[in-house]
């Protein structure tokens, strides 16, 4: 579902409550920000003369978040991911760039806001929500070779109303649904596909942790 307008004008509110780090429960906890540079293993299933192979791959994602909030108070999570550079030798360029990520199970989405980004040429980046979700799309193309850094995403969350530690983590569980993908022409035969991947259940990386208090 996409994000309505009126939640993209709540962010600015939302960004002003949020900058005062204070909790509005039943007491005031001062906010404590950290932030994380994460590299999270990927599974990746590719088709190849009709097998299917899984690739072992690997991704950096750097996220802010508060290491403690009041119940039903406002604060902000922002998902910045590496660069994306992909490989000469198995793409001439990527396009429909997609980052999907697990927000704070509980957390209600008040807004949100694309910030920096690098060397995307014409590439359009959209943001979306699904329940406990939110997803970056980035149009590319994106030459293979050089870096594009994908803007940061932040967003604006109510906590929830109960106690307990809350986490974001990267999204996804099969091919059918990736939590990182791009679509690649291949250099040597000019064919099309797809590159989806999913975060390695054997080997769960929280992006963030925040307790709820």
């Amino acid at each position: 579902m996409r994000t309505s307008r009126a939640l993209k004008r709540s962010l600015a509110v939302a960004a002003v409550v949020a900058s005062t780090a204070v909790a509005f429960s039943g007491s005031a906890v001062a906010a404590t920000t950290a932030t994380t540079t994460s590299n999270v293993p990927l599974l990746c299933p590719v088709e190849y003369q009709g097998q299917t192979y899984v690739l072992n791959y690997a991704r950096d994602y750097t996220v802010t978040a508060p290491a403690n909030v009041g119940r039903n108070s406002v604060f902000t999570v922002s998902f910045d991911p590496a660069p994306i550079n992909p490989r000469t030798e198995f793409n001439t360029k990527v396009w429909d760039v997609k980052f999907v990520y697990n927000l704070p199970a509980g957390a209600k989405v008040l807004g949100y806001s694309l910030v920096g980004g690098s060397n995307l040429g014409n590439s359009k980046q959209t943001v979306e929500f699904e329940p406990g979700r939110a997803i970056v799309k980035a149009t590319g193309p994106f030459k293979a070779g050089e870096d594009a850094d994908v803007p940061t995403l932040k967003v604006a969350l109510r906590a929830p109303s109960t106690p307990g530690e809350v986490t974001t983590s990267i999204a996804g569980t099969s091919a059918a649904d990736p939590g990182f993908r791009w679509t690649a022409e291949d250099p040597t035969t000019f064919e099309v596909g797809t590159l989806p991947c999913y975060p390695d259940p054997a080997k769960p990386v929280a992006l963030s942790k925040t307790q709820v208090r």
